[in-house]
C-alpha cells in the first residue's frame, strides 16, 4: 500500500471538509447505547498426555461490551460518527474499540482504535454456534502444555486496536477496496501481545525504540447476488517490519522479523443454504514462532428462527523454531440454533478438538456447550 496515497486521500477528505463554511451539523451528535452479552455453559472431556495435567469437565465463559455510538449528518452530506466500546467486565484492556468517522461519497475513513481493514473485510466458514474461527475454542478445550502457538483463526492481524487508519472505498459492482495504516504498533516489551504483535490498548502515543512502526494492509471484499445465489468473497495482505531497534527483552523471535499475514475467504448463498470456506496466516522472516496457517470449511442452513452448521478448522503453526516440527491443531463443531425474539439467540454446539505440540504433548477433547447471545 502507498503510504503517501493513504496520507493524501485523509488530508484531501479534512481540506474539503475545513473549506466548506456551511459544514454545520443540522443535530448535534449525541450518544446511544448498545452492546451485546454472550453467555457460554459447557460440559467437556479433556485429554492430555501431560503427566497431572487435570481440566475442569465443566466451564462458563461470558464474553460483553457496552457500546456508546452516535452519528450526525452535516449539511453538505457527510455522515460523522463515534464509536467507543467499553468491555462489560473488568479486563486489562477495558475500552478496546474506539474511533471517529466520516462516510460519503468517498467512501469511509476512519481514525482511531480498531482492527486493520482487511480483518473487518474478511469472510469465513458460517458457522451458527460456538465460533470456533476466532480463539474461543481453547476456553472450553484447553490445549496440553507445550502448545506454544496461537489460536484456531484464519483471519490473522498484525495488530489488534492500536491507533490507525482506516479507508473502505464506495462499493463499485460489489467491489469493496479496504486500506489500514498504523503508525505504531504498541508492544511494550513484555512478550504478553494479543496480536500477537500489539497489546491492544489504544493507547500508543509515544513510540518506542522496541515498537513496531509503520504498519500496512490491503483488503478487497465482493458481495453480489445473482438469480437467488449470493456470493461472498475476500482477500487481504498485511505487513509490518521489525522493531528500530531489538530490545533485549523482547520475548521471541517474532518480535525481531518481518511479519505478513495473509488471508482470502469465499461463501456461496442459495435457499437458506450456505456453503463456504477461508484460509489464513503468517509468513515470518526466518520462521518465527507464530508462522504458518489455518484453514476452514463449512455449512449452514437457516430457516425462520432455525439455524444448523457444521464447521471444520485445521493447520499448523511453527511454535519452537529450534524444534524441527510444527504444532497441529484441529476442531469440528456442530450446532443448532434458536432466535427467540429481536436480538435474542440461543444454541447448542457440540465440539472436538485435536492438539498435536511438536514436543510431542498432545491433548484432545469432547463438549457440549449452551449459548446464548443478547444484542441491546
Amino acid at each position: 500500500m502507498n503510504r503517501s496515497y493513504l496520507l493524501g486521500t485523509t488530508a484531501l477528505v479534512a481540506g474539503g471538509l475545513l473549506a466548506s463554511d456551511t459544514a454545520q451539523a443540522a443535530d448535534p451528535l449525541r450518544l446511544e447505547v448498545r452492546g451485546f452479552r454472550n453467555e457460554y455453559f459447557g460440559v467437556v472431556s479433556v485429554e492430555s498426555d501431560v503427566d497431572n495435567e487435570n481440566f475442569n469437565n465443566t466451564n462458563h465463559f461470558s464474553d460483553g461490551e457496552v457500546q456508546f455510538r452516535g452519528t450526525t449528518t452535516l449539511d453538505n452530506g457527510i455522515l460523522v460518527g463515534v464509536r467507543v466500546e467499553l468491555e462489560a467486565f473488568t479486563s486489562g484492556d477495558q475500552i478496546d474499540e474506539n474511533y471517529v468517522f466520516l462516510e460519503g461519497g468517498f467512501g469511509r475513513l476512519q481514525l482511531g482504535s480498531d482492527d486493520p481493514a482487511p480483518y473487518q473485510q474478511a469472510i469465513v466458514a458460517p458457522n451458527v454456534g460456538v465460533p470456533i474461527n476466532s480463539g474461543w475454542l481453547s476456553n472450553f478445550i484447553p490445549a496440553p502444555t507445550g502448545f506454544t502457538t496461537g489460536a484456531f483463526q484464519t483471519t490473522p492481524e498484525i495488530s489488534i486496536d492500536d491507533n490507525m487508519v482506516n479507508y473502505f472505498s464506495p462499493r463499485f459492482a460489489g467491489f469493496q477496496l479496504g486500506l489500514a495504516y498504523i503508525p505504531d504498533l504498541d508492544e511494550g516489551g513484555d512478550g504478553n501481545n494479543d496480536a500477537p504483535f500489539g497489546n491492544g490498548e489504544g493507547n500508543n502515543t509515544t513510540a518506542e525504540d522496541n515498537d513496531r512502526h509503520h504498519g500496512f494492509g490491503v483488503g478487497v471484499n465482493y458481495s453480489n447476488s445473482f438469480n437467488g445465489v449470493d456470493l461472498g468473497v475476500a482477500g487481504g495482505y498485511q505487513v509490518v517490519g521489525p522493531p528500530d531497534e531489538t530490545a533485549s527483552n523482547l520475548a521471541g523471535t517474532d518480535d525481531k522479523q518481518t511479519v505478513n499475514a495473509y488471508n482470502v475467504g469465499l461463501n456461496v448463498g442459495f435457499g437458506g443454504f450456505t456453503l463456504g470456506g477461508s484460509w489464513g496466516g503468517y509468513d515470518i522472516d526466518d520462521q518465527g514462532a507464530n508462522d504458518g496457517f489455518h484453514w476452514d470449511v463449512g455449512a449452514s442452513y437457516e430457516t425462520g428462527p432455525w439455524g444448523l452448521s457444521a464447521t471444520f478448522i485445521m493447520g499448523e503453526r511453527e511454535g519452537d523454531v529450534a524444534v524441527d516440527d510444527e504444532d497441529e491443531s484441529l476442531a469440528v463443531s456442530a450446532a443448532v440454533a434458536y432466535t427467540l425474539g429481536p436480538g435474542i439467540r440461543t444454541n447448542v454446539t457440540a465440539l472436538y478438538a485435536d492438539y498435536d505440540a511438536e514436543d510431542g504433548n498432545d491433548g484432545e477433547g469432547f463438549g457440549a456447550v449452551l449459548g446464548l447471545r443478547v444484542d441491546f
